[in-house]
């Protein structure tokens, strides 16, 4: 084995903020491994297949949800069928929600001297096993089409933070309260067909689509509540609801339960096909990407994520 790889992203929020992080990095890896800032999306793929030369052993990816999302896409592109390395989630994002969600604390330099030690000292990891959707060829925990996408879009507008995501949350809410055009906008309907392992779902219209691998979005909104309950599956669901059953199924969703929307599907699904009417804007941890008419979703790719 040869150690330790790391991939930061400089553009990230909090490693913008900190432009001396790839040193510090750098410096606590010391002669376990390697520390590249990725110039862009590019090198990432040079990078890794580096690390696949090397055969290292941990991965580490400092950065947001979307840095993990396009970091992972490339990597899992260069390693094929080879075995991958144990990843580490070492934050340092607008949004670092997975590693939130497996209980991963900390500033990176923490999160990479506590891993280092460890390494050194021989010690097992404590690890989590996580599923990635693969979205139209890109992998991820979290796909959204619909209101959660333009709520995505929404966020980003002013450069989002998770206090502007509280924010824009409670606008939403006083917006259903006050029937303003707001909340007109984030709930417009689109038609499109969803095939869910073979199986056509019956509704024809929607205004939200959305599937986990991880049950969290963050800010207590857990709606993927089924999205560990199988291995190489992901929880997926399709809903034409009103604003005002949003409001009523928050305390369902914060407490991880079924929200019983009467216009509500959701299964736990392999495969999933979406084919829209007219093209739809939509993200996959939380970059948005271009509008298409057709969206394919698998679960076939299996990580090992250290936790501590």
């Amino acid at each position: 084995m040869s150690g330790v790889g790391i991939i930061l992203n400089p553009h990230s929020r909090s490693n913008r903020r900190n432009p001396g992080r790839v040193r510090r990095l750098g410096f606590i890896v010391g002669d376990k491994g390697s520390c590249h800032a990725t110039k862009d999306i590019l090198d990432v793929g040079r990078i890794a297949q580096q690390f696949k030369e090397r055969n290292v052993e941990i991965l580490g990816i400092s950065g947001g949800d979307g840095t993990n999302h396009c970091t992972l896409t490339r990597v899992l592109q260069v390693y094929g069928d080879a075995k991958l390395p144990k990843i580490a989630f070492l934050r340092g994002g607008t949004m670092n929600n997975v590693a939130n969600c497996i209980g991963i604390k900390g500033t990176p330099e923490q999160i990479l001297a506590n891993l280092i030690s460890k390494h050194d000292a021989g010690e097992e990891f404590k690890t989590v096993e996580l599923d990635m959707m693969t979205v139209n060829g890109e992998y991820g925990f979290l796909f959204g089409v619909g209101v959660v996408e333009r709520f995505m879009e929404h966020y980003y507008r002013v450069k989002g933070s998770m206090v502007w995501a509280g924010v824009l949350l409670a606008r939403c809410i006083l917006a259903q309260i006050f029937r303003t055009p707001f909340i007109d906008e984030m709930f417009e309907r689109f038609d499109c067909k969803i095939e869910v392992d073979g199986e056509v779902w019956p509704y024809k219209n929607y205004n939200i689509i959305h599937a986990g691998t991880v049950e969290t979005y963050g800010l207590g909104f857990d709606p993927f509540y089924r999205a560990r309950e199988r291995e190489g599956h992901t929880h997926i669901i399709g809903s034409s609801v009103l604003p005002s059953d949003i409001g009523w199924s928050l305390p369902k969703i914060w407490m991880r339960k079924p929200t019983n929307c009467e216009n509500e599907l959701s299964s736990v699904a392999k495969r999933v096909v979406i084919t829209f009417s007219e093209p739809q804007p939509y993200f996959v941890d939380g970059d948005i990407k271009a509008p298409t008419t057709r969206i394919e979703i698998s679960c076939d790719k299996r990580i090992s994520c250290i936790v501590s």
